[in-house]
């Protein structure tokens, strides 16, 4: 099967800047994407962190988790990825990481709150309790896909995210601003009592700040991020 470089490329990138805003855990976590209405599924490898992936790197399976294409192995986990893809056809990137703030949020009993602007995006977060292991079975998959429901983003109970998006720029963006959004809520709860966007104003936000066009910009600005840190060759 010939890889589609573009996407694969896409893939990588979308590692290196999850590295880099902090949702690195030595090799775990990965990032999987696909072309519309495709059953195969771009994800990268294990063995490899976030940070040293390439588009050479990247592997393909298809929905069943078999390696169609690539050298590297396939992560254990991918159940998280296939049966969100089966039941959201809009769906194209789904991210699974371990970024420290949105972890330790989701082992609380605390509700997320728009502490910052970021949080408007995540008013309605879901938390996956059923189980804190890996999700290494397909019927464990379909318990995510069943939480996540139609959600962007969902908390796993002492174990990490999961972020679904239309695209991988997308998908990408809405990890870090989860993460981010955790982390401004820990910041704020370390002064006791605080305040949070009205409930009124949360859709509004979402218009001005977290529209299609914004969402590009900060991908492209995440893109130049990584070209001035890590200066792969293949960027």
């Amino acid at each position: 099967m010939l890889k589609n470089y573009k996407l694969a490329r896409k893939v990588a990138l979308a590692c290196n800047i999850l590295s880099l805003e902090g949702h690195g855990d030595i090799t775990l976590g990965h990032v999987t994407a696909r072309e519309h209405g495709s059953d195969y599924l771009y994800m990268k490898p294990k063995g490899l962190g976030l940070d040293e992936v390439t588009p050479r790197d990247i592997i393909v399976i298809n929905l069943d988790g078999e390696k169609i294409a690539g050298l590297g192995g396939r992560h254990s986990e991918y159940p998280i990825h296939t049966e969100i893809y089966r039941v959201r056809t809009e769906i194209n990137c789904v991210i699974h990481t371990h970024p420290p703030f949105s972890t330790a949020l989701a082992a609380s009993d605390r509700k997320l709150r728009p502490v910052s602007h970021e949080g408007v995006l995540f008013t309605d977060l879901p938390v996956f309790t059923d189980t804190t292991e890996l999700i290494v079975k397909p019927e464990q998959g379909k318990a995510i896909a069943e939480k996540l429901g139609g959600q962007k983003a969902m908390l796993m109970r002492n174990h990490g995210i999961v972020v679904a998006g239309e695209s991988v720029e997308e998908a990408t963006v809405y990890a870090i601003l989860l993460e981010k959004a955790a982390t401004m809520q820990f910041y704020a709860e370390l002064l006791s009592a605080y305040h949070w966007t009205s409930e009124a104003e949360v859709f509004r936000k979402q218009e001005q700040i977290y529209h299609p066009q914004n969402i590009k910009n900060f991908w492209n600005y995440f893109v130049r991020k990584v070209k001035r840190n890590y200066r792969n060759n293949y960027l």
